[in-house]
């Protein structure tokens, strides 16, 4: 059903602070458009959002500082540009603003927008089901609307005063009818029966530098085990690619590999299995039913603020055993990383096909359920909010 369209200019100001929140907002600002065809967009995002009409203040670069110790250098220039971007806001007075991610620029910034009578939307729920849940206090009384990508995320909030929507999950949407396995190593010129073991040791440099010879050393291990296995890397960017290559020519191993960037659909899609650090890429995973093994380390520091403080509150830390409530997908962090268990899984994965076939008959249940048109929920809860008609 079309929705109706209502021709008053209105304001909309959003806040985007790296890649997922950029294409978050695209998706949000496409549906917007379609019911308020005389809306404005402006406020911090990235390319695909400017690709939408929307104005960008600052670039979204500014805000995409991961860990806890390279926040703490940068946060002059943080506290800055939010102290800057709120005089904006509140001199423009949108209709709405939303926050997208990024809880530690956004929550702070919605607070005090809502004080000042601004209606505000937060999109993606913050992790205080999984670590420092005292930030839930931020969210009560600042908030019209929190927008839950993960069914669980509204179970929790469910008797609190956090008015919270699940949504389901864009990459659901996305990868709802996904390219097939033959397809896929087509597209790659792989043999159809050829086996598979595709990496994912992440997206961040600091990420690579943890990982990429535990994974290397896994898939030397594997291939010993599995004639002719191929291992497929895929990678966001160039320079994060020709880092891994780095790290795989230091490495001595001689496997065969390829390394392919922008090509994460269809090197997931081609795997037999998948060796994937903790992330949104365990989603991807899932939702393309391959079964997997996921594998993390926290820098020493970080890891160590983590256990001291005991911030960790979460059970797992991979998406689809949040999503299930259980161990359905084997979680190996810090310092049980072991080369010879990940192999095993691995292996496993590809001799049993019964085992296989299980994971994958899990994995299909969770993903009808996050697949919800999760741009359009969004729009509709966002619209409800400036219309006044969202109860809670």
């Amino acid at each position: 059903m079309m929705p109706t369209i209502i021709d008053k200019p209105i304001k909309v100001m959003l806040v985007a602070g790296e890649h997922s929140g950029d294409i978050l907002g695209a998706g949000l600002i496409k549906r917007l458009k379609e019911r308020y065809p005389n809306a404005t967009f402006s406020g911090i995002g990235g390319p695909r959002m400017l690709a939408e009409g929307f104005q960008s203040y600052y670039p979204m670069s500014k805000l995409s500082v991961f860990g806890l110790f390279e926040v703490i250098k940068h946060l002059p220039e943080l506290l800055g540009i939010r102290k800057h971007l709120k005089k904006i806001i509140i001199s423009e007075n949108p209709d709405v603003f939303i926050g997208i991610d990024a809880p530690d620029f956004n929550l702070k910034l919605e607070r005090e927008l809502y004080k000042k009578g601004i209606k505000t939307v937060h999109y993606v729920s913050p992790t205080v089901w999984a670590w420092r849940p005292k930030r839930i206090k931020k969210l009560i009384g600042s908030l019209n609307a929190l927008l839950c990508i993960f069914p669980f995320e509204e179970t929790y909030f469910k008797d609190t005063a956090v008015p919270a929507y699940f949504i389901g999950h864009p990459l659901a949407d996305k990868h709802q009818h996904p390219i097939n396995t033959q397809a896929a190593r087509q597209s790659l010129g792989l043999h159809s029966e050829q086996p598979v073991l595709t990496i994912m040791p992440g997206s961040r440099l600091g990420e690579l530098e943890r990982h990429s010879f535990l994974f290397l050393q896994t898939a030397y291990n594997c291939s010993n085990n599995i004639s002719g296995l191929k291992i497929l890397v895929p990678m966001p960017d160039q320079v994060v690619a020709d880092k891994f290559e780095e790290y795989y020519r230091a490495s001595g191993l001689t496997l065969d590999l390829e390394i392919k960037v922008r090509a994460t659909t269809e090197m997931i899609a081609a795997a037999n299995m998948v060796l994937v650090a903790s992330g949104t890429a365990t989603l991807e995973v899932m939702l393309f039913k391959k079964p997997m093994v996921v594998a993390y380390k926290l820098s020493a520091l970080t890891a160590w603020v983590i256990k001291t403080f005991d911030l960790l509150k979460a059970p797992f830390v991979s998406m689809p055993n949040l999503i299930a409530g259980k161990e359905l997908v084997k979680e190996y962090l810090q310092d049980d990383i072991k080369v010879a268990t990940l192999t095993e899984e691995l292996v496993s994965f590809y001799q049993d096909k019964d085992k296989t076939q299980t994971i994958v008959n899990e994995f299909n249940k969770m993903k009808i359920k996050l697949t919800r048109q999760a741009d359009i929920q969004a729009a509709n809860i966002v619209s409800g909010v400036i219309n006044g008609d969202v109860s809670f």
